[in-house]
């Protein structure tokens, strides 16, 4: 038990000794204190894959944005849904079909890609094509809580 006190003991102050820098000179530290300056100006020269790579980028990103827009829309739904569904009693069945229409909006939104996982156009737009599906469907659902909803 002594031994294994003074071994760990030993790491401690070997540890300290080194972060605070009481071992050795600071004469081998280089300190630089005028900036590098480049005389020469460099021509960014861009090959036609690096522009067709720009492109795709960009369209990504805006289909990304599209994506992003209806993500807030289907959040949006979700909450009226929610809002609206207070209070609201519907046979059994009809009521599995309505609490899965809603999981797989709020399983879409908690599972939100960003745009760096995504490898392509396509697959922006097939995600935004699943948020609208789900979109659609719960404007389906909100139709059946306006029509089973009292005093609608």
């Amino acid at each position: 038990m002594k031994y294994v006190l003074l071994i760990v003991l030993a790491l401690v102050s070997g540890t300290v000794v080194f972060v605070f820098g009481w071992f050795g000179s600071d004469s081998k530290n280089v300190v630089v204190s005028a900036p590098v300056i480049e005389t020469e100006a460099v021509q960014v020269v861009m090959d036609e894959d690096e522009i067709a790579e720009e492109k795709r980028y960009v369209a990504i990103q805006a289909e990304y944005k599209k994506l992003e827009k209806a993500r807030r829309n289907l959040d949006r739904r979700l909450a009226r849904i929610k809002g609206i569904m207070w209070n609201v009693e519907f046979p059994a069945e009809q009521a599995r079909e309505i609490v899965s229409k809603i999981r797989k909006g709020y399983a879409l939104l908690k599972t939100k890609k960003l745009l760096g996982a995504f490898t392509g156009l396509e697959s922006v737009s097939d995600e935004l094509a699943r948020v609208e599906y789900v979109h659609q469907n719960l404007e389906s659902v909100l139709d059946e809580i306006k029509a089973a909803k009292p005093g609608a």
